[in-house]
């Protein structure tokens, strides 16, 4: 069952051209399609930026979307406005098998009349939000693409400044600087995580593109201000999907925190699960030690689309979710529920005693946040923080096939699972002992499948 792919050519790709038209539309469109057709035929990772808003109004093109003026002279604040449906990605950022990058600012600027819209790690003032297409949670990720500043007038002028501006390597073929700051857009964020990509294919280069795209998204971390109290976390999904991506927690691991993911290829057929089983030490559950535990896990698989269908189900020829077991539930049970959960029951995950997931499978039965599943896209992060000492000797997640267009029983889909644990306080080591407790076991199929730690 397991083999590598063969890593002869490219497959990292940075496309950060982006049309006009927000992604309100019941049918994927062509662009995206095509996009995730050859993801499907390829092992290739396409990142695509969110695309832009016009600071101001075009005079000689047609309007196809408002312009930050336009919005901020209607008493639309910001960043409020970047939730109007005029402000929804672009095509074809709604790509399901793409990772879509949206922009937050790098600087905040105040010299009067001018300010800049937003604050540093702020959504930036241009960059178009989510949800995608069907409600997936786009953008995914986020970089630093810069922002805008503006003035005190009725309505504002806006205009770029180089100290809200990243730096970007310019052509000197008139003469001009090799180095400048001065553009800015969802452009200049794309290819900030496409370097991730790119280190993440130099270390592990018999791993697929899945892997790539899973590691990315789970290494994504929301900024500090998101994580206030009294921020409406929805708004935050929307603006700035999972956060900002980090280079080094998406290649290895630190004495705090370890990854762990599935290796090779991993391939599931609708209506059958593959379980991990997740084994956790005493010492790090012994009740006198209670510290938190911060737990996350991304899924990411691809699936042949079928462009002419009108839901996300029926878009991909089979889809994948995952799940986790609950506190006491051995294997045999769990696996038992989750095949038999096919779609959900409303009580599904009640009695879950341990992991209050942040998103949640479905947004009718939903995790802290109201109004998004993590189910909806083919990368699925979800996160929580929990008390050591309520941790079990282990848990399972369970990776669940479900029939798409394709009724074919044997028309399997590759995926890729990365788990990782976190101690919050930084001075508590638990690397090694959670990679000395790993002796995973695939129970579905006879095939023994280890999640290796990066």
């Amino acid at each position: 069952m397991e083999f590598y792919h063969d890593l002869t050519s490219t497959r990292i790709f940075n496309h950060s051209i982006t049309g006009q038209s927000p992604c309100l539309t019941r049918y994927m469109s062509a662009w995206a399609s095509t996009i995730d057709n050859l993801t499907w035929h390829k092992d290739i990772l396409v990142i695509v930026a969110a695309g832009n808003l016009p600071s101001v109004p075009y005079p000689h093109k047609p309007v196809t979307r408002l312009s930050i003026r336009e919005h901020l002279s209607a008493d639309r604040l910001y960043p409020d406005y970047l939730l109007e449906n005029s402000c929804r990605i672009a095509n074809p950022a709604q790509s399901f098998q793409a990772l879509t990058v949206g922009s937050i600012a790098l600087n905040s600027y105040h010299v009067p009349p001018y300010s800049s819209i937003a604050q540093r790690d702020q959504p930036s003032a241009f960059s178009c939000s989510g949800f995608g297409i069907w409600n997936t949670i786009k953008p995914e990720v986020v970089e630093y693409g810069g922002d805008l500043v503006m003035d005190e007038g009725t309505p504002p002028n806006i205009i770029l400044h180089k100290d809200v501006a990243p730096e970007l390597v310019r052509s000197t073929l008139y003469g001009g600087p090799a180095i400048g700051c001065d553009k800015v857009g969802t452009s200049f964020a794309a290819p900030k995580v496409s370097h991730i990509a790119a280190r993440l294919a130099a270390e592990l280069p018999n791993e697929s593109c899945l892997l790539y795209r899973a590691l990315i998204v789970q290494s994504a971390r929301w900024p500090e201000w998101a994580m206030a109290e009294d921020v409406n976390k929805l708004h935050v999904i929307r603006q700035i999907g999972y956060g900002i991506p980090n280079v080094d927690r998406a290649l290895g691991n630190s004495p705090n925190r370890v990854t762990l993911m599935t290796t090779g290829e991993r391939r599931i057929v609708a209506k059958q699960a593959h379980v991990y089983q997740v084994k956790l030490p005493e010492k790090l559950r012994s009740p006198g030690e209670n510290f938190k535990i911060l737990v996350e896990v991304t899924l990411s698989y691809k699936a042949q689309p079928r462009r002419t269908r009108r839901n996300r189900r029926k878009y991909l020829s089979t889809w994948l979710d995952w799940d986790c077991s609950k506190k006491g539930e051995d294997t045999d049970k769990f696996l038992e529920r989750i095949l038999k959960e096919d779609d959900t029951p409303k009580d599904s995950e009640k009695g879950d005693k341990v992991f209050q997931w942040t998103l949640g499978k479905r947004s009718k039965n939903h995790g802290k946040i109201d109004g998004v599943s993590r189910s909806a896209g083919t990368i699925q992060k979800d996160w929580t923080i929990v008390n050591s000492f309520e941790l079990t000797d282990a848990f399972c997640i369970g990776v669940v096939g479900h029939e798409g267009w394709n009724n074919d029983p044997y028309a399997d889909v590759p995926y890729s699972l990365v788990v990782s644990f976190e101690a919050i306080q930084a001075d508590i080591p638990i690397y090694t002992q959670i990679v000395e407790a790993q002796i995973e076991t695939e129970i579905q199929t006879e095939t023994q499948i280890e999640m290796q730690s990066l």
